[in-house]
């Protein structure tokens, strides 16, 4: 292995690609920051619509005759008003007190007295479940926040488009590690040395694992940092997911962020297994990679929408947009009945890939 590694490391290729796998770290927190801020916009830009609909309400009033009738619609215009004004400033200006002033404008919309809202009911019923829980945890909001805190960072950025590109940081690193000896013709020459088949094949496969491994976690890392530092946060798992619940049980951040984690893993291990398989089938690098990644690319593409079936919880690329599925599954079941379904296909490639040696040889 270590002299495979020395092969390996003497390629400036695969230093290129580990730089790459930074930037798309880094690129993704760019971009789900930018999602967050877009989304703050939205509901800011909601609060000024439904704002301006209440006085142009109170104007429409004024201007009738000022009976008790029309005084007490006024006046509950105006609280309306009120409610939804704190919640706006504490929206802009990052203030402590969202929680309170954020619940107290959804408790108003449940009202039918207030007909200016265009929230659906379960948009309304979703932020009042997401409310009590931090209340009732003592959570501080992320809503206002001026950066994702780690957990909020990797839960929003674990999706198709990452993993793909991480996947495929991979494939191209290792494209060459299994189809080159059988490219070349240099493996009889290997089958020459005093090693079992087994040995050079595990060897290889080791390399790939460890290596890809140790890259991940360089790479989870630098974006655990940045996230860090900029939040001033170690983590915030417990915070509920921002899109979806289940039920009365809150999906959080923790539930989303594991699972994804270990499916990543588990694809990448996956990914290693059938590149050794192909390169034996195939023999030729360029179209091993092409293949591998074309096989990926369909998966996540077609494959992982089905989410609405039993297929989804056996599909290796489901998890790849989990994040997307969160409320139509539960993360843990479905990541641990995704990652059994990995472990099969991972042994069952192998037992091939090794059937393959033996028959090609």
């Amino acid at each position: 292995m270590w002299w495979e590694f020395r092969q390996w490391r003497r390629q400036w290729l695969n230093w290129v690609l580990f730089g790459l796998g930074f930037l798309v770290i880094i690129g993704s927190y760019v971009a789900v920051t930018k999602q967050a801020q877009q989304e703050n916009d939205l509901e800011y830009a909601t609060l000024l619509s439904e704002s301006q609909q209440l006085t142009d309400a109170d104007d429409h009033l004024a201007s009738q005759e000022q009976t008790d009738k029309v005084d007490k619609q006024r006046q509950t215009i105006q609280q309306e008003q009120k409610i939804v004004t704190q919640y706006g400033r504490t929206l802009t200006d990052q203030e402590a007190t969202l929680l309170t002033h954020r619940l107290a404008y959804y408790q108003l919309l449940q009202k039918p007295a207030f007909p200016f809202s265009q929230r659906s009911t379960a948009e309304i019923e979703h932020a009042l479940r997401r409310d009590r829980y931090l209340q009732t945890n003592r959570i501080m909001p992320q809503e206002n926040a001026r950066a994702l805190s780690p957990a909020n960072f990797f839960a929003r950025s674990q999706n198709a488009v990452v993993f793909l590109l991480i996947l495929g940081i991979l494939i191209v690193q290792w494209g060459g590690l299994f189809a080159r000896d059988w490219e070349t013709g240099s493996i009889r020459l290997l089958l020459m040395l005093p090693n079992w088949r087994r040995h050079l094949s595990r060897t290889k496969i080791g390399l790939a694992l460890v290596v890809s491994g140790g890259e991940l976690i360089l790479w989870l890392l630098s974006g655990y940092l940045i996230a860090a530092v900029r939040a001033k946060q170690f983590w915030g798992g417990s915070y509920p997911w921002a899109q979806q619940s289940l039920g009365s049980t809150v999906v959080t951040l923790n539930d989303v962020v594991g699972v994804n984690m270990i499916t990543i893993l588990l694809l990448i291990g996956l990914v290693v297994v059938v590149l050794y398989w192909l390169s034996i089938l195939i023999r030729d690098r360029f179209t091993v990679m092409v293949a591998l990644v074309a096989v990926l690319a369909s998966g996540a593409l077609f494959f992982g929408q089905s989410s609405n079936s039993i297929w989804a919880g056996v599909n290796p690329f489901y998890q790849l947009t989990l994040s997307s599925h969160a409320g139509l599954r539960n993360p843990l079941g479905y990541g641990i009945l995704t990652s059994i379904a990995d472990i099969v296909l991972i042994s069952a490639w192998a037992g091939a890939g090794h059937f393959w040696w033996r028959k090609r040889i």
